[in-house]
């Protein structure tokens, strides 16, 4: 309950900055106006969020990758960059790429 009321005034003084800099864009001037916005920068917000949470949770590639099949060590490829798709759009991903010679 404290982290969600710390976040959302985060959030708000987030909100309150971006929109003191959109007054120099031109106005809001009526509720659709409004609203895409609100989609706008909702969706530019998860997919940053998705960005930095899945390079946190994507682990760096070890010196030795094994092969989840048989356990061999395998040999590493370079990386492999693909856009992952989510209900908020697409989000890059880089993952290590690996092959293995056993299998």
């Amino acid at each position: 309950m404290a982290r969600n009321k710390a976040l959302e005034e985060r959030v708000k003084t987030l909100v309150a900055e971006m929109l003191a800099e959109e007054e120099g864009e031109g106005p809001l001037d009526n509720i659709n106006d409004i609203e895409d916005a609100m989609v706008r920068v909702g969706d530019l917000v998860a997919r940053e969020f998705g960005v930095q949470a899945l390079a946190a949770h994507t682990r760096p590639l070890s010196e030795d990758p094994c092969c989840p099949e048989c356990g061999h060590v395998g040999e590493h490829l370079g990386k492999r960059e693909r856009e992952l798709i989510t209900r908020r759009g697409e989000v890059p991903l880089s993952e290590a790429k690996c092959r293995c010679p056993k299998c």
